[in-house]
């Protein structure tokens, strides 16, 4: 066990959408990835967290928009579409289960 400073991850993260692995807690990995534009559309075959640590995030789902700001989280449950945005560059946290699956149907 040995502590970690989540900024200092966070600034080895040159490239956006490309998470880092931070922990594994049991069956799920806990990553911080920096994000700006829009990914695809696409579903899990988990629940995935979000929790903002810097900047903003729109979580588009089929019925309406989740705006997130620094400090504040979301769960997206297993199998529902959702795109993630951010109009200027934002670090997140994601938990998630170590082994996920991303479905773009």
């Amino acid at each position: 066990m040995k502590k970690v400073s989540l900024q200092k991850m966070t600034n080895l993260i040159n490239t956006h959408w490309a998470p880092l692995d931070v922990f594994r807690v049991n069956d799920f990995a806990v990553r911080l990835v920096k994000i700006k534009g829009k990914y695809i559309l696409h579903k899990h075959d988990g629940d995935e967290l979000f929790i903002v640590q810097k900047g903003q995030m729109i979580i588009h789902l089929k019925d309406r928009d989740i705006d997130l700001k620094k400090g504040e989280g979301f769960v997206v449950e297993q199998g529902v579409m959702h795109q993630t945005e951010a109009k200027e560059e934002s670090e997140v946290l994601v938990i998630e289960p170590s082994d996920i699956k991303t479905i773009t149907d």
